[in-house]
């Protein structure tokens, strides 16, 4: 890509580059190689899609990974693994508003899926609109293995995959390869890790070439379209998300975790 603006400071969460025909590429800058979000990453990078949203330039958003490992490697543990009840509610808070600000775009948004996509990046994932993955992607919601829920915008898998699948990833904690998420209707192509990048530009460039007006006006129409149980049930899993800290298991199992890790 021959970029026509970049938006690029170190101390924000992604890097944004704008193409002359108005492809926004993001990618995730924060987090180390593995790309992990802490609340901090997640409403930085909410700012940023706040203020993309409002760039009339913008035609379509591409999201990336940083590296090779992954997608979104999950949320940040060792801040996880510190938090109280209501620190719990405001660290999963920040993640909604991250995932919220993708969901609200008003141009169509394409993830990338590369790697590892994990916890809060399968839902961030989730929250946009069109996936496209590597045929090495993973995809697992973990949370149930180290004491808390899967919560906020892991309310749309069970529109994309369905309620029984929904359910199997949540409750197992259990990783599925992206032939599978292709199967279950998670992701709508599965390529060759080499093509990933100029696939999700090729389906990027196709709808950017298509009426702009015309464009956010689908967009509208789908979010109008939303069930409005899932803001609901949005919003009543922060609070479920604090009170699994009532319980001495998320900090008992994180500490295990990053004990075996060596961190």
């Amino acid at each position: 890509m021959n970029p026509d603006q970049s938006l690029c400071n170190p101390a924000e969460a992604a890097t944004i580059e704008i193409s002359a025909d108005g492809i926004a590429t993001v990618q995730f800058a924060a987090g180390g190689p593995l790309n992990i979000i802490s609340s901090s990453t997640a409403l930085s990078l909410a700012a940023q899609l706040r203020a993309l949203a409002g760039n009339d330039a913008v035609r379509v958003v591409v999201f990336k990974g940083a590296g090779t490992k992954t997608f979104v490697g999950g949320a940040d543990i060792r801040e996880l693994a510190a938090l109280a009840p209501q620190s719990a509610r405001r660290f999963i808070a920040a993640l909604s508003e991250m995932c919220e600000a993708a969901r609200d775009l008003p141009v169509p948004s394409i993830c990338a899926l590369q790697g590892w996509c994990i916890g809060v990046g399968l839902e961030f994932a989730a929250s946009c609109d069109l996936r496209i993955a590597a045929d090495d992607a993973r995809f697992v919601m973990p949370e149930v293995k180290i004491g808390i829920p899967s919560v906020i915008q892991g309310a749309f898998l069970s529109r994309l995959i369905g309620e029984g699948q929904a359910r199997w990833l949540m409750l197992t904690g259990e990783a599925i390869d992206a032939q599978k998420a292709q199967a279950w209707g998670l992701v709508s192509d599965v390529v060759p890790r080499a093509q990933l990048e100029a696939a999700a530009q090729a389906l990027a460039t196709s709808l950017a070439a298509l009426s702009a007006s015309g464009m956010r006006a689908q967009k509208r129409v789908l979010r109008t379209g939303e069930a409005p149980h899932l803001d609901g049930s949005i919003r009543h899993s922060i609070e479920i998300f604090g009170t699994a800290y009532e319980s001495a298991d998320p900090a008992n199992l994180m500490g295990e975790f990053l004990s075996r890790k060596g961190r």
